[in-house]
């Protein structure tokens, strides 16, 4: 800490004070406290045995400088970490090598946490929380145990994703669309393929409304919010009831969000899986042939029937479909393109308005009969999917509306659902895409299910909620050693394979089976950012006061790929506490950002195959912490997709080290130039304005304006140099301590006299005035625009600004800029 120290030596100065931050942890938040609370929270890693990346660094950095510049404000904060600890990367690597997952993900926790900490991050590191350990377990099976006795988590046999390469179930949610008509998983994007199994759903769909609702509530960017509604896929329209005639006494159920277009029903379809198919076995008269086709899409997956571009059926003779609004006999149809796990696994069939139904008819040569028309005028090409066309009033809804001749898509679905209400053959209905969370998994490493199966069938919990002795007692339910890891392509978990611990009695004695699947690893995640509150509870998740106090977080930092997964599970598990009185909010999170994507030098993705992975610990080696945070701030807006330059980080090295050259110009009782002091109110000015609305790429070009005017100075005033070592010390975290601890003469280290627990700096608002001129920017003579120019700007920071501006932009296309002529706050002049 001596101004005869020749140069920023980060190798010895950031790790001294790290320790010391570390050791006192002084980024403690307080329970209860007098001062207002803000609860910044980022999405916990998963801890992987690679360490900490750029990735995770860029995603961390510009919360971590915003709730620096919030505890220096006034606020008590809570900024925390953990660990998302279980999951498929840990057990994989444990079937590759025989090493414990437990073993690896203990030694992958270490790794991060040792780079967390080197990167100086300003975690509080009393409350971090692991997915793994009993103790957070406990609670994540008692929430599940909370959700049965609700009757919100059930066994159910349906169709559901497996993916061979995993050898697991999935959720809806974990199945992504590979661009090429098929479907794979999340995670690895492996093939996936539709099968029926028994497995555990919790049913999000009875918060389908909820979900939805809360959106309003929140402050989450408008394509996060767009990414639920999508997803949830609220519809509304109408349950219509076809009965079979022709020997069977059987009734069909079809939903449609387009009752306007019931008139141009000309078919029903039925999934070959349908049960109803079984029914009718009597009636039909070429069963045969149904069930030889049934047969045969059997070895088909979902994913190919949908993808074929050839539409295959067998029509069900000596059968027909009673038309619900005309009484008209259909033809009925079962057809590879129809699912059983959509809807109701039955389609009435309106060729002219759906594609693949046209496909279907021009096929088989069935009738086509269009009732939507573009306008009162034009028909229009068929198919002719539009809604927003009229619908012709044809001789079968002339009750309905009188002598019109079109009436609009809305008023036919208004009074086409009526007619059908009267005539008790259909009605209005409000149905959910989303579908149940298929919740279990057949693998290891995750959360033991907490349920018992009896012999008589019934299932039982290990323990009730509402007994704290049995929770005590029971709770947690732990993962035994088993003979290995590798699951089986028949749905079997390798926890089968521990007969002592499957085999179990219940508390009365009586011979039970412990459930074997596992939960997925999106159970954990789900409720964390509860537990940070209180991480240490064993009574309960978290004392009642302290979620009051800390709830809801006020800000969100995340990934994209989450805006549909672990946001949308969280929402829904919190959405439940809410109801079963444990959380004292109906929403976790009041606002949300997702991250953007650092890519490599080269433009492209990150990859070890393309030889372009930034190695996060070899450049704080190399330039340090402070010039690395400095840098991923400068790259460019937190959710934007930025790629790595080396020269930027070059740049900001020598930022820190003109920084810490300015200490030599501070004199004390010494008069600044008034042009250095205004210029010091004004930057304070701005980089408050700029961290408050988290725009840190602009804080950094703040620091550069600054310091390159300092160095020009005869001298530095104590007290603007006192705020501005303050000013810094959110982004360059160790060269702001290393400056503060030397201006104020500390010779021993004070936690509480750290530069992070000091005042925000203040300033004066009228020498923070800017004298602003408005001049015109020409190009080759002729204005093309005009720019807001200050004392300050000199003409690097008005071209830059100048050949920001948009008409600016246009005119210099494709062009090349030969001069930039600035004369001061009169005129801008560029020759292309």
């Amino acid at each position: 800490m001596s101004k005869d120290q020749k140069s920023y030596d980060h190798k010895n100065i950031e790790p001294r004070w790290n320790a010391l931050w570390v050791r006192d942890n002084i980024y403690k938040a307080h329970d209860l406290s007098d001062k207002p609370k803000k609860y910044i929270l980022v999405e916990f890693p998963y801890p992987s045995g690679a360490g900490l990346h750029m990735g995770h660094f860029m995603r961390y950095t510009l919360p971590d400088i915003y709730s620096r510049k919030l505890r220096m404000t006034g606020f008590n904060v809570l900024f925390p970490m953990g660990w998302d600890a279980f999951g498929l990367p840990a057990e994989n690597y444990a079937i590759k090598t025989g090493v414990h997952p437990a073993v690896t993900t203990e030694k992958a926790i270490e790794n991060y946490t040792r780079s967390f900490k080197s990167a100086g991050f300003g975690i509080d590191w009393d409350r971090v929380v692991n997915t793994t350990d009993p103790a957070y377990m406990k609670w994540t099976q008692w929430i599940f145990l909370k959700f049965w006795e609700a009757g919100l988590a059930e066994i159910r046999e349906e169709p559901i994703w497996w993916c061979e390469a995993l050898r697991t179930v999935l959720s809806n949610e974990e199945v992504l669309d590979d661009g090429k008509g098929g479907k794979i998983s999340e995670r690895g994007e492996h093939p996936v393929e539709r099968r029926k199994l028994k497995q555990w759903v919790l049913r999000i769909t009875e918060y389908a409304e909820k979900l939805l609702e809360g959106l309003e509530m929140v402050d989450f960017p408008e394509y996060v919010r767009a990414a639920q509604r999508n997803w949830i896929g609220k519809s509304e329209g109408a349950q219509l009831t076809f009965s079979i005639e022709g020997g069977a006494e059987s009734t069909v159920e079809v939903y449609t969000t387009r009752p306007d277009t019931i008139i141009g029903a000309t078919f029903l379809v039925l999934a070959p899986e349908h049960p109803l198919v079984d029914e009718l076995k009597g009636a039909v008269t070429n069963f045969e042939e149904v069930d030889s086709y049934r047969e045969a899409t059997k070895s088909r997956s979902d994913i190919e029937r949908q993808a074929s571009k050839t539409k295959t059926g067998v029509q069900l003779q000596g059968i027909s479909a009673r038309h619900p609004l005309t009484g008209d006999p259909l033809p009925v149809f079962i057809a590879d393109y129809v699912l059983y796990g959509y809807g109701t696994g039955a389609i009435m069939a309106v060729p002219a308005h759906d594609e693949r139904d046209f496909e279907f008819a021009t096929l088989y040569k069935l009738p086509i009969v269009q009732t939507v028309w573009e306008n009162e005028e034009t028909k229009g090409e068929l198919p002719l999917p539009s809604s927003e066309g009229v619908v012709e009033v044809v001789d079968a809804l002339r009750p309905l509306f009188g002598n019109e001749k079109f009436v609009s898509c809305d008023a036919a679905k208004r009074g086409i659902i009526s007619a059908l209400e009267q005539k008790g053959t259909g009605e209005r209905r409000v149905v959910y895409r989303l579908r149940d969370w298929v919740f279990s998994r057949q693998r290891y490493w995750g959360e033991p299910i907490p349920i018992l199966h009896l012999e008589d069938g019934t299932l039982m919990a290990v323990a009730r909620t509402d007994r704290p002795s049995e929770v005590e007692l029971h709770l947690p339910l732990t993962l035994p050693e088993v003979p290995d890891y590798s699951p089986s392509s028949d749905g079997t978990s390798p926890l089968a394979k521990n007969s002592d611990w499957v085999s179990t009695t219940t508390p009365e004695g009586r011979p039970a089976k412990r459930e074997t699947n596992t939960m997925p690893n999106w159970a954990g995640s789900s409720w964390y950012y509860l537990r940070y509150t209180d991480p240490r509870n064993d009574k309960a998740l978290a004392d009642p006061e302290n979620l009051k106090y800390w709830l809801p977080v006020d800000r969100y930092f995340g990934g994209s790929e989450h805006t549909t997964l672990h946001l949308l599970y969280s929402r829904f598990w919190h959405k439940f506490l809410y109801d079963q009185g444990v959380v004292p909010t109906s929403e976790p999170y009041s606002w949300r950002m997702n991250g953007g994507i650092l890519l490599g030098a080269d433009g492209q993705k990150q990859s070890k195959s393309k030889g372009n992975v930034v190695d996060l610990n070899e450049m704080l080696d190399r330039y340090g912490g402070d010039a690395l945070r400095s840098y991923i701030c400068f790259l460019g807006p937190y959710d934007g997709t930025l790629a790595w330059n080396e020269g930027g980080l070059k740049a900001c090295r020598k930022l820190v080290e003109s920084i810490y050259e300015l200490r030599k110009k501070v004199k004390e009782g010494v008069e600044e130039e008034l042009f250095l002091t205004r210029l010091y109110h004004r930057t304070v000015q701005r980089v408050s304005s700029m961290m408050d609305n988290l725009k840190m790429n602009t804080v950094v070009s703040e620091f550069m304006v600054f310091a390159g005017e300092a160095k020009k100075a005869q001298a530095i005033s104590m007290e603007t140099w006192q705020g501005f070592v303050r000013l810094i010390a959110p982004v360059m975290v160790f060269l702001g301590e290393e400056l503060w601890q030397e201006l104020n003469g500390y010779s021993e280290w004070d936690p509480k006299r750290s530069v992070h627990l000091q005042e925000w700096p203040s300033f004066d608002p009228e020498l923070a005035k800017e004298d602003v001129t408005i001049v015109g920017v020409q190009i080759n003579g002729k204005l093309r625009g005009e720019l807001e120019v200050t004392d300050d700007d000199t003409t690097d920071t008005v071209r830059d600004r100048a050949l920001e501006l948009p008409n600016v932009q246009k005119w210099l296309e494709g062009k090349e800029v030969k001069k930039f002529i600035y004369v001061t706050k009169k005129i801008i002049s560029i020759v292309i």
